[in-house]
């Protein structure tokens, strides 16, 4: 992995234990803070560096404004055994998502395939960090998650936003390292737009719509009234393929909570708010099928015969979803993480505040 001059690496446990410690005094239970703080550090570790630390402020500020709910358990609202509708009670989305996991876990031996509906969520951050636990047990992860009150995605062949950037992520075992698919149905993230608006850059390609309806690559339309757009996930070309994976993220979260976007439009005439994210979680165990050891011979073998794959003339070798994660991972588990300039400029404010010695690089 290579790392820019200007990032500075900091020691993985220094970064958990600085980040617990500000979470705890900021008033979150020991435990979720915990769980928080490791997801975020997991995240900068598999190199997802706009879905790790960087939220840091936004937690704190929710935190310290009552908006997240800062003790207790996810609650069962409906129980099939192997299927779950939890109210997450607008906990921290990192210890939600950890402990849908560990329900998950308890009920595969009795039920291979195990879903978990939640509602009312805070933000989940990085997917790939959840699946990857799963896959690394020997279970296949699907995670999606979306927002019902955040409308900032066009669908295909409009200009008004409409969606949540809706990320999927899937985990998948393997005889070797897992498969790791984490993307979303849109053509960009909302933390990538606001980082490249904060540091008064371009974004790479024109992925957004301005109110208009011309492509833009300047992250200054999403901000105008009335605001522009992020295009799904293919761009103007073939933009109907994220929109339809947008759909389907949808009706996975919303849908299977029953309280989403219609809800959420319904509350505005006095139907009571719609809070939070709603998250979707389905573990699979492949023992139940094929078998656990063919299941990994298989998925091992695909991912060995794309990577041996001739690549493109003057390309890179081929990599399989989540090979630049795991080499991200090792490497920066040896030599410390890599962090963007911004992350540590703004979380140090946030650590001073509670008498917190920011970590040393």
């Amino acid at each position: 992995m290579e790392c820019p001059e200007e990032f500075l690496r900091y020691r993985s446990d220094d970064l958990i234990n600085s980040t617990t410690q500000l979470f705890t005094r900021a008033g979150l239970d020991s435990a979720i803070a915990s769980a928080v703080a490791e997801i975020l550090v997991e995240a900068d570790l598999l190199g997802y560096d706009t879905h790790g630390l960087q939220f840091v402020p936004a937690y704190l500020a929710d935190v310290e404004a009552g908006r997240t709910t800062r003790n207790g358990e996810p609650e069962i609202l409906n129980d099939s055994g192997g299927s779950l509708l939890l109210d997450a009670r607008l906990l921290p989305g990192q210890w939600v998502v950890v402990r849908a996991l560990a329900l998950a876990r308890e009920r595969i031996g009795e039920h291979p395939v195990v879903s978990v509906a939640m509602r009312g969520s805070q933000n989940i951050s990085c997917l790939a960090t959840y699946v990857k636990r799963a896959a690394d047990s020997g279970h296949m992860a699907l995670l999606t998650t979306s927002s019902p009150t955040n409308a900032v995605v066009a669908p295909h062949g409009g200009r008004s936003p409409r969606l949540s950037t809706n990320p999927i992520a899937i985990g998948i075992p393997t005889d070797g390292a897992p498969i790791l698919i984490d993307t979303s149905a849109s053509a960009t993230t909302n933390r990538r737009i606001e980082r490249a608006r904060r540091t008064g850059e371009r974004l790479p390609q024109a992925w957004l719509v301005d109110n208009a309806g011309h492509p833009s690559d300047d992250p200054e339309v999403i901000y105008t009234d009335p605001p522009g757009a992020i295009l799904p996930a293919g761009g103007l070309d073939m933009g109907h393929k994220g929109f339809a994976l947008a759909l389907f993220v949808e009706a996975l979260t919303s849908g299977l909570v029953g309280r989403g976007r219609a809800a959420a439009e319904d509350g505005k005439a006095g139907a009571g708010p719609v809070l939070g994210s709603n998250v979707f979680l389905q573990l699979i165990d492949p023992a139940a099928f094929g078998g656990i050891d063919a299941f990994r011979h298989e998925t091992g073998f695909l991912a060995q015969i794309c990577r041996a794959a001739m690549p493109l003339a003057d390309g890179p070798a081929v990599r399989v979803p989540g090979d630049r994660a795991h080499e991200a991972l090792s490497e920066q588990r040896k030599n410390g993480v890599a962090l963007h300039p911004e992350i540590m400029q703004r979380m140090r404010p946030c650590l001073e505040k509670y008498g917190i010695a920011p970590p040393e690089p």
